[in-house]
């Protein structure tokens, strides 16, 4: 046996008579004439074969009936409401993955995340820590926070910043590159494959022999040498960028020698449509606007050891 169509708009608007108990008020917040509100009322009370309301000349008020169906609906209209509110919350809110070079995720975003957490409350955002430029075919990725040359002709590519290389070490680590000091390395071929900075080329960059009895600590991340560094172990061949958190805040401090700019960039990758959505274009102005901040001064002229 089926069971009657009970009208929405009937239970609706009861929901709201059963606050008011009143049809004229009613009608105000439903913006209906409250002779509707009464037909609508009537139409349920038939509908479900019950008395709903004792009728007065100034208002209403629930019969028992009333007031337990009341209970009900006014529950199943809250859950009702409350699941259009988060329905609307979850469209507002757009979940955007970002793959970042490791290094570059552990030492500058991460410390600037805060500020991007402020800014873009409506952006739930997912990081993924990738060396190598990521196939946006095979994987759930918006966009690439690529160290490289930028050029992809399947993507949109947009230019963030160049990087340096300096060498550095923490104030307490009392160093000379012409002694036999401990010398941070990290594996070439992973972060820095285009760059190819190695110890080696930067002694020849530099016009500097190495002192023979030079000893290594080998590292595989850009990030870790660093972290080495701040800890007195020895130094480093910082990044700028992935440095700049850890010099501004005097973990490290710089040795006076010339900044080389390395051969590749960091560039956001993105699929081209993709590109082109808002909260997108709204995450690359925002990572331009930090990496501008970051720059600080790469000149060597006012390196004081």
């Amino acid at each position: 046996m089926s069971k009657p169509n009970f009208s929405m708009t009937a239970l609706q608007t009861f929901s709201v008579v059963t606050k008011e108990l009143n049809f004229s008020k009613a009608a105000e917040i439903l913006n209906i004439s409250p002779s509707a509100v009464s037909h609508q009322m009537k139409l349920l009370e038939a509908q479900l074969g019950v008395s709903l309301f004792h009728r007065k000349s100034k208002g209403v008020m629930l019969t028992n009936t009333g007031e337990q169906l009341a209970e009900k609906v006014n529950k199943g209209f809250e859950l009702i409401n409350f699941g259009i509110d988060t329905a609307k919350q979850t469209d507002a809110i757009q979940r955007v993955v970002l793959a970042v070079v490791p290094s570059l995720l552990d030492h500058w975003l991460v410390p600037r995340l805060n500020d991007f957490y402020a800014h873009f409350e409506n952006i739930d955002l997912h990081l993924v820590a990738a060396d190598q430029l990521v196939d946006f075919n095979q994987r759930h990725i918006h966009g690439h926070l690529h160290f490289g040359h930028g050029q992809q002709a399947e993507l949109e590519s947009v230019f963030m910043a160049h990087e340096y290389v300096l060498p550095v070490c923490s104030p307490s680590y009392h160093a000379t590159i012409d002694t036999s000091e401990h010398l941070l390395a990290y594996v070439g071929g992973t972060e820095d494959a285009p760059s190819n900075m190695s110890w080696d080329a930067w002694f020849k960059h530099q016009s500097v022999v190495p002192y023979k009895l030079t000893r290594y600590r080998h590292f595989s991340h850009v990030g870790h040498a660093l972290n080495a560094a701040k800890h007195s172990q020895g130094i480093a061949l910082g990044w700028h960028h992935i440095a700049s958190a850890l010099l501004a805040d005097g973990s490290l401090r710089r040795l006076p020698f010339e900044a080389i700019q390395l051969p590749f960039s960091y560039y956001l990758m993105m699929p081209k449509d993709i590109a082109k959505r808002p909260v997108m274009q709204q995450i690359t102005s925002w990572l331009a606007s930090q990496f501008a901040c970051s720059q600080g001064e790469i000149d060597d002229k006012n390196c004081e050891l």
